[in-house]
């Protein structure tokens, strides 16, 4: 009898010892296949402008210095930037940028998925949610290493009691990814001063560590901010005058309606109704407080929601509205808040304050405490269901309609052989990605000369399509052959001094403004004699 508990006993451990097993294996089996996916997804993805401008800028920036005066009209610290140059230097295939971009959101990944508190499911919809697997996957940006650097700190971040000397590295890198990176490692930042003011009697880190760490910080701070600062000509977005500084309440409305769309991007509002910018700011306002109720007994996570979400919230209104992978920060924000909060125990200080309080307030205060206690789970799984959801329709509309057309029309001209003809092209930004694809000058009307990435800056001036084919009149009668004319509208009534026949348009694309219409233009014929 003895020996069959025995024979029971070991066959129960070993069984569990191999699920065990298998459940250690499931983030690295779910990280290789989302590379393949991501794999898959990048060789068919068709970049665009804002991703292509980044690489024609390090590949035709003749020097580190030329390149730092090039970044400061693009309105983004420099880290992604110095990545790309280095890359640049061994091939000038943006591929090598697209596959850089996958093993960094494969990175962020696999840290999310060996790391995060969350269950395995939650864990996968996240991964597969439309941020990660659509804005920080296939569009080669600084947002996939942003967020590396962001899940690294939060990987790293039990190791706060022994030193905070790795933390700030990362949050040094975390500022000069972009302005949102260094929106979070500010609020990372003051979020750790304040632990450590309210703890400092019970930690014992050497002052030394403590001084290297508060300056690796401040000097990250510090360095962004010089980048993100624009020159005196600069008009992206604006400009430097291109700030909303007095209250605007539907321009508030509409800023307050990027939490609920950052959270649940399936049912996005429209910034022309005023109906559903006042509806969805109420939702927007219900999900930040029930997110608050849910993280109240964790205030050190509390207060770094509610201050990254409030600094992000002010860039958006004073500054940049922006799209999905500018807003979805609040997004990031609130899965990060969750993350740090599992490193804390209940505050039982918050628990007494609340039990101060007047009695009606009191129960108020408690009974929606509970209410998010019990509903924790549905809301946090409608979140992640929403943006898979997202993710999903997203990911597979990248595979059947290409996100812009450049890449089409770039394999156009190459099996033409027109790849040797002078280029016109108008609009410049529009017309950029083709620079990236030929690996190739084209002349912007914008800016009277040849050039292969877009600076908005005082040098390039708005055309329209008259001045556009004005231009292209005097330079067919200086060139000896045909000249490749490309614009991102279709030309209606052509000059009659020109000869111009259509040869292609490409309007299979996602994106409007990168539709193309090629046109071939010679010298006109002579007028024969009478």
């Amino acid at each position: 009898m003895q020996k069959n508990l025995i024979s029971i006993k070991r066959q129960l451990t070993s069984r569990l010892t191999s699920v065990a097993k298998r459940k250690r294996a499931i983030p690295y089996l779910f990280v290789a296949c989302f590379f393949l996916l991501g794999l898959v997804g990048i060789l068919n993805h068709a970049m665009w402008r804002d991703e292509l401008n980044v690489w024609l800028i390090v590949r035709h920036s003749p020097s580190l210095i030329e390149l730092f005066r090039n970044i400061k009209y693009e309105g983004h610290p420099g880290l992604w930037y110095l990545c790309l140059y280095g890359i640049s230097h061994f091939t000038d295939n943006p591929i090598a940028m697209q596959i850089f971009h996958l093993l960094l959101a494969t990175g962020f990944t696999y840290l999310f998925m060996r790391f995060s508190p969350f269950t395995y499911l939650q864990k996968i919809l996240f991964s597969l949610g439309y941020l990660p697997v659509y804005e920080y996957l296939l569009i080669s940006r600084n947002y996939a290493i942003e967020i590396l650097f962001l899940f690294g700190f939060c990987a790293l971040f039990p190791d706060r009691q022994k030193g905070y000397l790795r933390l700030s590295l990362l949050l040094f890198l975390l500022a000069n990814t972009n302005a949102y990176g260094l929106l979070i490692a500010l609020s990372l930042g003051i979020t750790l001063i304040l632990e450590y003011s309210l703890n400092r009697r019970k930690l014992t880190i050497p002052i030394s560590n403590l001084c290297l760490s508060l300056g690796l910080f401040s000097l990250g701070i510090f360095t962004s901010l010089v980048q993100l600062i624009p020159p005196t000509d600069s008009t992206l977005a604006g400009g430097a005058e291109g700030w909303t500084l007095r209250f605007d309440f539907l321009h508030f409305l509409t800023a307050l309606t990027r939490i609920w769309s950052s959270y649940i991007v399936i049912l996005v509002p429209r910034d022309a109704s005023q109906i559903e910018m006042a509806l969805f700011s109420i939702l927007s306002l219900g999900l930040l407080t029930f997110s608050g109720l849910l993280l109240i007994r964790k205030p050190i996570a509390l207060f770094f929601y509610l201050l990254s979400t409030l600094i992000i919230f002010l860039l958006t209104y004073a500054k940049f509205l922006g799209a999905a992978r500018h807003y979805g920060h609040l997004y990031i924000v609130l899965i990060v808040a969750f993350w740090l909060a599992s490193y804390y125990p209940e505050s039982t200080q918050l628990t007494q304050l609340i039990n101060q309080l007047p009695r009606s307030i009191n129960s108020i205060v408690l009974g929606w405490v509970r209410v998010a206690d019990r509903h924790k789970r549905a809301f946090f799984m409608i979140i992640l269901c929403a943006q898979f959801a997202g993710g999903i329709v997203a990911f597979g509309r990248d595979l059947s309609v290409p996100f812009s057309a450049s890449k089409a029309t770039a394999a156009f001209i190459r099996t033409s052989h027109l790849e040797k003809l002078f280029m016109i092209g108008s609009r410049d930004y529009a017309v950029s990605p083709l620079c990236g694809y030929l690996n190739r000058e084209i002349y912007y009307p914008e800016r009277r000369g040849l050039g292969s990435f877009v600076l908005f800056n005082s040098q390039r001036q708005e055309v329209d399509i008259a001045s556009v084919l004005a231009q292209t009149s005097q330079i067919v009668q200086q060139q000896p052959g045909n000249v490749l004319l490309i614009l991102n509208t279709e030309l209606e009534a052509p000059k009659q001094n020109l000869q111009i026949s259509a040869l292609a348009k490409f309007t299979n694309s996602f994106i409007g403004e990168e539709r193309y219409y090629l046109y071939l233009v010679s010298k006109p014929d002579p007028i024969a004699p009478l």
